[in-house]
Parts: C-alpha cells; structure tokens; sequence
C-alpha cells in the first residue's frame, strides 16, 4: 500500500532575527528600513525568533508576529526560549528549536546537491534573476539590477547591481564575481550596501559568510 505521507529529516538552515530591545515601534521601523535596503530578502522569508533574555513579559510576542509578516518575514519558530514561554508557543503554533547557536554548524558535505542554471548574457537594470540552487552568470549584473539564488553565485563579469545568495538561509553560500562594483550584497539573510567604492572595487572577488558578517577577499 502506498503512504501518503512520508517524514524526512533534513538539516534546515533558518534566518534568525536577534533582538536588543522590545519596544516593537522600534523593531518595526528597523525591519521596514530593512526591508526598503534589500526588498528581495524580505520577501516571505522563513525566519525564527531568539528569544534570549526575553520573557513574555517583556517582548509581546502576539503582537511582534504581525508585525513581522507586514515586512515580509514568516516567523516559523523561535530559539532561546526557557518553559515559561510554551503556552504562547502553542497557542501561536510556533516551533521551538531549543537553545544553541543562530548560525548553522551544520557540514558542507551533509548538503544535499543543487541544481545549476547557467545564463549567458547581461542582467540589465531593472532587471532580476532568479534560481533555486547554484547560479552561474556569463555576463554583467548592471546597476538597479538584481540576481538571487538559494544557493551559490558565480558571475563571469561585473557586478555593479544586487546579488543575493542562499536567500532560502544557507549560510554556507558564496557570491564570485570577477569585477566587483556592487550596490549590494547578501548572503541568508546577511547584507551590506555599498553607497562608497570598496578598496577592491574592479578586482575578483570571494564573499562569504563568516561570524555574522560578510567577509569581501580578493581571489
């Protein structure tokens, strides 16, 4: 008899949203100036919630769900929270993944294979191109254009617009492009924007993910 379900386990790498304060005005309007910077990271984004030093006491966490989802982030589960908060869990149906790192720790070599799309050609302004896997990019990504993929980007040209990469929260995504003049760049979750030149401007570059921050290197 065939099953009409089947349970998988997988490692699945989550964004996480870290909070210094409560004040949900303030959490709203960082989340919106953030979402203006980068629009394509919040675009329903599965995010989880820490929850580290907080009690319900103190972050309404009712009210920051909706909050959120105005942003374009889909709080699915939270991190770092003690038993005192599981009442609210349940009634929110949100899933607790208990304590221990944001950041996945999980090995290159446990990722299952991506898919590959090769595109020939420039990416224009206005423009933007997206792949779920690795992306590999024979042409320019020109200013006020957009390139995104849940895995690696690899652009045989210049990159003067917006890469985004690991967009689905894989931390160990990487952005290589060979002349480096981006307005922006992302990897799960974590951007940067670039309003002055970079000391490495028209060099090839690597970026990658490392300690919560983008580390730019010359290749």
């Amino acid at each position: 008899m065939d099953h009409a379900v089947a349970l998988k386990t997988a490692m699945v790498p989550l964004t996480t949203l870290q909070f210094s304060s409560a004040d949900l005005a303030a959490i709203h309007s960082e989340l919106q100036q953030k979402q203006a910077e980068a629009p394509a990271l919040f675009r329903h984004l599965p995010c989880a919630l820490d929850l580290q030093g907080f009690s319900p006491e103190q972050l309404n966490l009712a009210e920051l769900l909706p909050l959120c989802r105005s942003t374009g982030l889909l709080p699915v589960a939270v991190r770092n929270a003690n038993a005192v908060w599981a009442p609210q869990l349940a009634e929110l149906q949100l899933a607790d993944l208990g304590r221990g790192q944001s950041r996945s720790t999980a090995p290159v070599a446990n990722c299952p294979p991506r898919q590959v799309k090769i595109h020939s050609g420039n990416v224009r302004s206005g423009q933007q191109l997206y792949h779920d896997g690795d992306l590999v990019l024979f042409g320019m990504v020109s200013a006020g254009a957009e390139v995104l993929a849940t895995g690696d980007i690899h652009i045989y040209g210049a990159l003067r617009g917006r890469a985004l990469a690991g967009v689905k929260g894989d931390e160990n995504a990487v952005i290589v492009c060979q002349q480096f003049d981006a307005e922006l760049l992302a990897i799960a979750g974590q951007y940067r924007l670039f309003e002055e030149p970079h000391e490495l401007r028209q060099q090839p570059v690597a970026i990658r993910l490392q300690d919560g921050s983008l580390n730019i290197t010359g290749v």
